[in-house]
């Protein structure tokens, strides 16, 4: 089992591909399976646990979260969508991830939304991994007891979740912020 140094370093140093790395030209599902594996590992599941499984993109293509291969092949959108719809549902039901997914492809375009996701994520792991350190190189939290890291990262889980679906129910932070300014106006 890794120590949370070596867990730390691990997730300093998880980088995605960027749309531009990812292959131009057609592949198969055995190969989608592969690139997706491997951009996942930083999950760390369980020894016979797959993130991903071609039953599961058969279901996301049946249900309309994923477009039909063409020609039994998968390209740029359709990795990009399942590496993204993959992580994602860690914590997202997948109806929440098929709208966050549209509204960022509406803002920014597919090749844009797909890199700031990757970028982000990155972030997101380079925050937690950096939790303040004492002289250890130990992350954790101030004034909190290291038997609550856990308890402290599944809430925030909670929270993050709960305020995407938030934003994911106005269509947008802007939107958010239109209707704070609406709600004000009504009150006067």
């Amino acid at each position: 089992m890794k120590d949370l140094l070596q867990i730390r370093q691990d997730l300093l140093a998880v980088k995605f591909l960027r749309w531009d790395d990812l292959p131009d030209f057609g592949i198969y599902s055995d190969q989608v399976l592969t690139i997706v594996e491997t951009q996942l590992s930083f999950l760390h599941l369980p020894e016979n646990e797959l993130s991903i499984t071609p039953a599961m993109i058969n279901n996301y293509v049946k249900n309309g979260i994923l477009d039909r291969p063409i020609k039994r092949k998968y390209y740029k959108p359709h990795i990009a969508k399942l590496i993204v719809i993959s992580i994602l549902k860690q914590v997202l039901p997948l109806s929440d991830i098929q709208k966050g997914i549209e509204l960022q492809i509406e803002l920014q375009g597919v090749e844009r939304a797909y890199d700031t996701f990757c970028e982000t994520l990155e972030e997101s792991l380079q925050l937690v991994a950096t939790i303040r350190k004492d002289q250890n190189e130990q992350p954790h939290f101030s004034n909190m007891h290291p038997d609550n890291l856990a308890l402290s990262m599944v809430t925030l889980s909670v929270v993050s979740k709960l305020f995407t679906q938030l934003i994911l129910s106005y269509n947008g932070v802007s939107n958010m912020i239109k209707n704070e300014g609406n709600d004000s106006n009504e009150k006067q």
